[in-house]
């Protein structure tokens, strides 16, 4: 009886070894596979604090001005800023009056519209992706060439476009813009990336 027992427990040791050599392998190939994961991860993650740490640096804003020109638009017509004195990124577009958002943030933008000094309302909104922000104008009451401005905050999404365009408070619109008066701007910038 006593071989017997020494059989069962030689045998229940060699069942016992040959379990956690098993488990030992299993768990060692587990952990290649997690080291292996672990790497990739890490690489991934470099990667993007690389982005972000670029997109941190590189700066957005424009700033651009109309210049030697008196314009007669009508409702719904897209200023077109076209002497750019500052475009970090090239974000805003000259030919069009667009600025698109290169990444998701809040943005400040701040503009200013000169009347004609003619009997009629110049006044002008801050359009985001269709979305009227904010409005600014200017009623020519006496002497001289009036301005109005405005400045606005807001968040944008990558991709999104910003203008200012005439409203419908007068069928015509009159900007003055000339060197020695009043001149029409617009600037927007990037203040925190999201």
């Amino acid at each position: 009886m006593l071989q017997s027992v020494t059989v069962i427990l030689v045998l229940t040791a060699i069942c016992l070894f040959r379990s956690v050599t098993l488990q030992n392998d299993q768990a060692n190939t587990e952990f290649a596979e997690l080291k292996e994961e672990v790497s990739h991860l890490s690489q991934s993650l470099q990667m993007l604090n690389s982005t972000m740490q670029k997109e941190k640096k590189d700066p957005v804003m424009f700033y651009a001005v109309i210049r030697g020109k008196t314009l007669s638009f009508n409702v719904d017509t897209i200023l077109v800023f076209e002497t750019v004195i500052l475009n970090e990124g090239g974000f805003y577009n000259k030919y069009d009056g667009v600025f698109v958002a290169p990444r998701k943030g809040m943005y400040l933008f701040s503009w200013t519209v000169s009347g004609s000094g003619s009997n009629t309302n110049t006044v002008t909104e801050l359009v985001i992706e269709n979305q009227v922000i904010s409005s600014a104008g200017e009623y020519p009451g006496g002497a001289g060439f009036s301005s109005g401005s405005m400045t606005a905050l807001y968040e944008m999404r990558k991709g999104d476009h910003a203008w200012i365009r005439s409203t419908g408070i007068s069928a015509a619109h009159n900007l003055y813009s000339h060197d020695n008066y009043p001149q029409s701007s617009f600037l927007g910038l990037l203040l925190v990336t999201n």
